[in-house]
């Protein structure tokens, strides 16, 4: 089911889901444009992260 939704409120889904343990592969194209939202409006936005290697 295809519907728009707020930032907000994706980010809101995507920390229960990762919360809960589960994936979000189902969103992949969401993340991906969440990303160039990011590197468009928070380009100097500093996060601290723990990449873990496939």
């Amino acid at each position: 089911m295809e519907k728009e939704i707020t930032l907000s409120e994706f980010a809101d889904e995507l920390k229960v889901r990762l919360q809960k343990g589960k994936t979000v592969d189902c969103c992949k194209a969401e993340l991906l444009r969440l990303a160039d939202i990011l590197k468009e409006k928070l380009p100097n936005e500093k996060i601290l992260v723990n990449w873990k290697e496939n």
